[in-house]
């Protein structure tokens, strides 16, 4: 067989088990055909066989995004939403001159016009108002306004949007999420966790599904730029099954997906296989696991610890007293009849969870469903683990439970967690004691929560380094060759692909990045501003910014 691709005069980091290097690499038929030296691997040039001359630059498998949220992040930032995060805004008076534009504009609209916005943060932007659902319907007392807060895990929305939602104080919770309400049973316009969030936001979060394959394609282009080549989906709701084989059908997709259906959605979720919803698993598509949330946010004060919040301003600025301490949105009883459900069915579980008592809870709960019902591979999974403990990743590691740390809360909030809980943010997100035991734990960005940048997710992790420059826990960090595989060959193991993508190997499918520097030898505070060149999935090149040139045969 001849190549139809080859990739020459270039670094290839295979990420195998002996993380072998070599100087080509070629593609046939969506997967590897060879990796090896220039000569090795020009054998298999044909007169069709495209070559390209990598000009030193360096070849990785593609990045692998472990806790990704493509088809939510889709609408939270997607062309009808307003995007008002701060990484994006740069100031309050930026939000603020946002949300005013886009009232003004709905206003002039008419009937059915409704203001969506995405990323409300004020600990990066602590000059913001104090937001409420009342301060909302001040700001827009006509026009049905919702504003979500960057974590996803609470929104606010005016009167206008309540009474257009035919929400009122005779309103049921969703499920683990609620409609906070006042001393007199009244809604407050305030909503903690999804689907509630979800529920508040309103027709401009939702793209439908006449715009569904638009919006995704679009979303996946933007991972693609960022490397990314397969993510996992960790809040898929199953009405867009039908919806993703459309896409399908109609799109080339640039990323994989991994999808993890929301528990709490419908009753029941047959078995892997069995369900006609979910239709027939792709390469680009494949049902994976169920995703149930143990507890919040440390942005918005309910995650479930031992230790409670300092006295700050950071504190306050979330809306929170000092000393308190969240709690989980389940009982252990309860977390138990919802992983032993899905996990008797055949299902992977990952459950999201940050405070110490709630991984506890997990982890207890993870030994007991895999005690009634023995499986010889589970790879069950906690996901963000802000204050695991050490003991408790050893304690993981020896259920053979894996992790995907959000180390990039240092990255972008390092300071604030500083703030928020004293020394106890020292050991916030510990990889380096995962890759002290031997686990296999990926990183993630959590998009939107923070953009997606593996890069970043790397360097965050080697350095631990906060915005100001301090360091947060030295003896957690972890070394550049855990970091490629916790973005790479790890992460897709806990996707359950590790045998298809996740390294450069004979016979794998042809999934790579091709970075401008050899992260190897780059000093890690300079590993998040290394330039991606290309993505490539399946052998299909997807151009990012600086291509390399084509030479002839």
């Amino acid at each position: 067989m001849y190549a139809a691709t080859i990739l020459t005069n270039a670094t290839v980091l295979t990420v195998d088990a002996d993380f072998a290097s070599a100087r080509a690499i070629a593609f046939a038929d969506g997967k590897i055909l060879s990796v090896g030296t220039h000569e090795q691997v020009m054998e298999l040039a044909g007169e069709n066989t495209e070559i390209r001359d990598m000009d030193g630059a360096t070849v990785l498998p593609g990045f692998v995004e472990a806790h990704g949220h493509p088809t939510a992040e889709m609408n939270f930032i997607g062309p009808d939403a307003i995007d008002i995060r701060a990484s994006l805004c740069g100031s309050a008076e930026v939000v603020m001159d946002k949300l005013r534009t886009a009232i003004t504009q709905a206003e002039a609209a008419g009937e059915g016009a409704w203001v969506a916005a995405f990323g409300w943060d004020p600990l990066l932007l602590p000059e913001l108002p104090r937001i409420s659902g009342a301060w909302l319907s001040e700001l827009s007392p006509i026009v049905p306004l919702s504003v979500m807060h960057y974590s996803a895990h609470s929104a606010w929305a005016n009167d206008a949007a309540l009474q257009a939602l035919g929400l009122d104080r005779d309103a049921q919770d969703p499920g683990a999420s609620q409609y906070l309400r006042d001393e007199d049973g009244e809604l407050t316009g305030e909503a903690l966790e999804i689907p509630a969030v979800m529920n508040f936001m309103g027709p401009k979060m939702n793209a439908g599904a006449q715009k569904f394959s638009t919006f995704l394609d679009f979303e996946l282009h933007r991972m693609a730029a960022a490397g990314v080549t397969t993510t996992g989906d960790l809040a898929f709701h199953p009405d867009s099954y039908a919806l993703m084989g459309e896409y399908q059908r109609t799109f080339e997709p640039p990323v994989r997906i991994r999808s993890y259906e929301m528990s709490g959605i419908r009753e029941e979720i047959p078995a892997p296989g069995t369900d006609p919803l979910m239709g027939e698993a792709t390469q680009m598509f494949r049902p994976t696991g169920v995703k149930v949330w143990t507890d919040g946010s440390p942005w918005v004060g309910n995650i479930e610890t031992s230790f409670g919040y300092e006295d700050s301003i950071e504190t306050e600025a979330i809306g929170v007293s000092a000393g308190h301490q969240g709690c989980s949105n389940y009982t252990e009883e309860q977390l138990l009849a919802i992983c032993r459900q899905h996990y008797a069915n055949g299902w992977q579980m990952a459950c999201h969870v940050h405070g110490d008592i709630a991984v506890d809870t997990v982890l207890s709960v993870f030994e007991q469903v895999q005690g009634e019902f023995p499986r010889s591979d589970s790879r069950l999974r906690m996901e963000h683990c802000g204050s695991i403990t050490p003991e408790q990743v050893k304690r993981a590691w020896e259920l053979g439970v894996g992790i995907s740390f959000f180390v990039a809360h240092i990255h972008y909030y390092g300071d604030i967690l500083s703030g928020l809980f004293g020394e106890n943010a020292e050991a916030w997100t510990p990889a380096g004691a995962a890759a002290e035991v031997g686990m296999r734990f990926s990183l993630h960005n959590d998009p939107p929560v923070t953009p997606e940048s593996p890069l970043i997710n790397m360097q965050a992790a080697i350095l631990r380094q906060t915005p100001s420059g301090k360091i947060l826990g030295p003896q957690y960090r972890i070394g550049i060759r855990e970091a490629i595989k916790a973005q790479t060959i790890d992460a897709a193991w806990q996707l359950f692909s590790d045998h298809e993508v996740g390294s450069l190997e004979t016979g794998k499918l042809a999934d790579a990045v091709v970075l401008a520097r050899n992260p190897l030898e780059v000093p890690a505070n300079e590993l998040g501003a290394i330039e991606i060149l290309e993505t490539w999935i399946g052998g299909r090149r997807i151009e990012a910014r600086n291509p390399a040139r084509s030479i002839s045969v």
